[in-house]
């Protein structure tokens, strides 16, 4: 059979996670020259994400993160003999649609990783689908650092590089509880995997610290919200906290709250994370609001500045996980190199075990390393605060 599947990399607004799979092997080109020669072998970077629709901004800075992070690496003949290629393919954040592409880009033997998976409810039918091609090509049972399960639902190929939910939930409570001091909180999701999943840890983490708390669900396509308002002005919370993946959504909120009257400190995840729609095109509803980041917030840091400036000059704005994306990509890459050309293939499986087993530290200054679960073996989420028209870092929680 065909030695497929691909060393994935899944970014998620709404899931907030970062996640890889590979396997399989493809030929190498036996040139040396350099990149863009003819006579160079191709190897792809695949992107899955949410490329049109309400979604579309914070899929196609995915994208160009990592065409961004391809081009640097063809300008350095990072492979040689081979060139890099980006293949992106649109999901529509839509579970069916996403499977669909990545049975796309598994079936193309050119792919040799993929960053993907945006939304948490896109993720698990792709993840699965690279799992069952692992499995498959590697033909016997898990050795000692085979086939160990990756993430939540035991899948082989898929790690993260932001925070699980199981993270997220205990330091945004730790945070509200003990710097804001809040004792009434009140809770938004908009009945998504990634909205429903964070709201949960929320919800069980302010519990376990006496925290009161009243919950409601929209819709995504919701743009009245004075019913669920009027049940917050009743309850008269400390904190509003939503986690609506789509930032307009969540300023739009914000403006309904304060022209009823609200007054009321707004918190938001990291679907929040977003200057321009959660904070510009807010009218001044969210000055002061809270948000999440999955990493510390990179206009902060000197390791990110280069590549912002040669983002900024490229594509004109940023958007939250853009340098998550870069990084992914990074990631992917050096653990591509690390394996390098043997007998003239780069072996895929070979690959998707460097990267459970790296330990890599670029643009966003902190160490990057899996637990045998795929996720991340340290870290913490950062708080993030609307001032101005941009986003300071308040601090960092870790537990």
């Amino acid at each position: 059979m065909p030695q497929r599947s691909v060393v994935m990399i899944g970014s998620t607004l709404v899931v907030a996670s970062l996640a890889l799979a590979g396997c399989g092997s493809r030929d190498a080109g036996s040139s040396d020259s350099g990149s863009g020669s003819s006579s160079d072998k191709v190897a792809k970077i695949g992107v899955i994400a949410p490329l049109s629709g309400d979604l579309s901004a914070l899929g196609l800075g995915i994208q160009h993160s990592v065409e961004l992070a391809v081009k640097e690496a063809n300008e350095k003949k990072a492979i040689p003999g081979w060139t890099l290629e980006v293949e992106a393919v649109d999901d529509e954040a839509k579970p069916d649609v996403g499977k669909n592409a990545a049975t796309k880009l598994a079936g193309d033997d050119a792919v040799v990783g993929v960053v993907d998976n945006l939304n948490s409810s896109v993720a698990p039918d792709p993840a699965r689908l690279r799992d069952r091609e692992i499995r498959d090509l590697r033909q016997h049972q898990p050795g000692p650092d085979q086939g160990v399960p990756m993430a939540e639902s035991g899948w082989t190929v898929f790690h993260r590089i932001c925070p699980a939910d199981a993270v997220q939930g205990p330091s945004i409570a730790k945070f509200v509880t003990e710097d804001l001091g809040v004792k009434k909180a009140f809770l938004i999701d908009d009945k998504s995997t990634y909205s429903v999943g964070i709201t949960d840890s929320v919800e069980a983490s302010l519990a376990e610290r006496g925290v009161e708390m009243q919950r409601q669900q929209i819709a995504a396509t919701d743009k009245d919200f004075a019913s669920v308002l009027t049940k917050v002005k009743e309850f008269g919370p400390d904190i509003l906290f939503t986690t609506i993946p789509s930032p307009a959504q969540a300023a739009a909120i914000a403006k309904q709250a304060k022209s009823m009257g609200i007054d009321v400190t707004i918190m938001g995840s990291d679907g929040c994370n977003d200057p321009v729609d959660f904070i510009e095109n807010a009218g001044g509803a969210t000055e002061g609001a809270y948000a999440t980041s999955l990493g510390p917030l990179v206009t902060d840091l000197p390791t990110a500045k280069d590549f912002l400036d040669r983002y900024i000059a490229k594509y004109g704005v940023t958007s939250a996980f853009t340098a998550q994306s870069y990084e992914a990509t990074m990631l992917v890459l050096d653990a591509i190199k690390s394996v390098g050309v043997k007998d003239g293939k780069v072996d895929r499986a070979a690959v998707n075990d460097a990267i459970s087993k790296i330990h890599y530290k670029g643009i966003l200054d902190f160490p990057i390393s899996f637990l045998p679960n795929g996720n991340l073996a340290t870290g913490g989420i950062f708080i993030i605060q609307a001032k101005g028209n941009k986003f300071v870092q308040v601090k960092g929680v870790t537990l």
